[in-house]
């Protein structure tokens, strides 16, 4: 039986909650991450200290940049390797040529895609703060056609992107998966005039209202999940599988070996606020359509800590800051003292002293 949009409200707030909770001390780890390789590498209290220091005057904060050409070189050493995907037949019942029709296929989704954005910022999200993504969307071909396409999409932001409890690195494992953007509430009524988006509307949210209104902008997200349904599955006398209720529809079918009951996962997506679903279908497929990517990752007591090159660098890089600032402000403050010498003393060398 379909679920009612209440229910599926009701589920995405959970999780939404709970993924966001569970991560809160990756995700602030990783901005500070970011935020140094972006150049503000000083602590606040510290740079507020020394550029406020009332009885000294203002000392300087320099940042000496030693760590972004490393950042690049790994990155481009990455999209070197040009990263994609590759179709392998892997059994016998695969056929060689399908797979290579595929792969055909996937290069020109790539090709259209100009999917190497899409790689490059996963990479180089992964390298920087240890978690990156990207992801797979369909499009119309364009404004007169009804036909889709598939599309390979970056995602530019990080923190806007959630998966839930998963083990591969990929992420290919995860239940369901967030993708949202914090829409200021005039835009939102332009986009979405049919939706609610009075703040009274929003009552109902209770304890998940930090996680939907923030600064006066609303959360409109993109929620992937799976529904399961249980089926009879049965094994013909020919060798093949089918599902009862398909076997139930043919005329003439081979006798039925054995049967098992199993569960049928399919994908659906919908747009959401945290009030009402703006828009909901099914996915074409059998994954989370979000990969992401990883630097650096160690699990601790059942949590996930993931960071990037940036990480152990940044103490010894502070430190490089402040020995660089306080040699500046040593040699800016040191006392301009002139030669002093008795009369007479430069005779015979007036030239070295005239050119001192």
């Amino acid at each position: 039986k379909p679920r009612s949009d209440k229910e599926i409200l009701e589920e995405a707030r959970e999780r939404l909650k709970k993924v966001i909770d569970d991560n809160s001390d990756n995700r602030k780890k990783q901005r500070d991450d970011l935020r140094f390789c972006t150049l503000d590498q000083w602590p606040p209290e510290v740079r507020s200290a020394r550029e406020g220091d009332l009885e000294n005057g203002p000392r300087p904060c320099l940042t000496i940049d030693q760590i972004n050409q490393y950042l690049d070189q790994v990155v481009n050493d990455g999209l070197q390797n040009k990263p994609g995907i590759k179709i392998r037949p892997v059994d016998d019942a695969s056929d060689i040529d399908t797979a290579e029709v595929l792969q055909g296929v996937i290069r020109q989704v790539e090709d259209q895609s100009v999917a190497e954005i899409a790689y490059g910022a996963a990479l180089r999200s992964g390298v920087r703060i240890g978690e990156g993504y990207c992801r797979v969307v369909t499009e119309y071909e364009n404004e007169k056609s009804f036909s889709q396409v598939l599309r390979i999409k970056p995602i530019q932001d990080t923190f806007c992107c959630y998966l839930g409890y998963h083990v591969l690195p990929d992420g290919s494992d995860a239940e369901y998966g967030f993708v949202f953007e914090d829409v200021p509430v005039e835009a939102f009524r332009r986009l979405y005039p049919e939706a609610k988006y009075q703040n009274t509307d929003f009552d109902e949210l209770d304890a998940y209202s930090d996680y939907w209104l923030e600064n006066k902008k609303i959360r409109v997200a993109e929620y992937f999940y799976f529904e399961y349904e249980n089926k009879t599955l049965l094994f013909l006398q020919d060798g093949n599988t089918i599902l009862k209720e398909e076997y139930d529809k043919l005329t003439e079918a081979p006798e039925i070996v054995d049967t098992r009951e199993t569960r049928i996962k399919s994908v659906k997506w919908c747009k959401l606020t945290g009030v009402e679903i703006l828009e909901k279908r099914n996915w074409a497929g059998k994954y989370i359509p979000i990969a992401k990517v990883i630097g650096k990752e160690s699990w601790l007591d059942g949590a996930r800590s993931v960071w990037g090159l940036v990480r152990p660098a940044k103490d010894s890089l502070r430190m490089y800051n402040y020995w660089a600032s306080t040699i500046t402000e040593k040699i800016a403050l040191a006392p301009k003292a002139p030669f002093i010498m008795a009369e007479g003393q430069d005779e015979g060398y007036e030239e070295m002293w005239a050119n001192a």
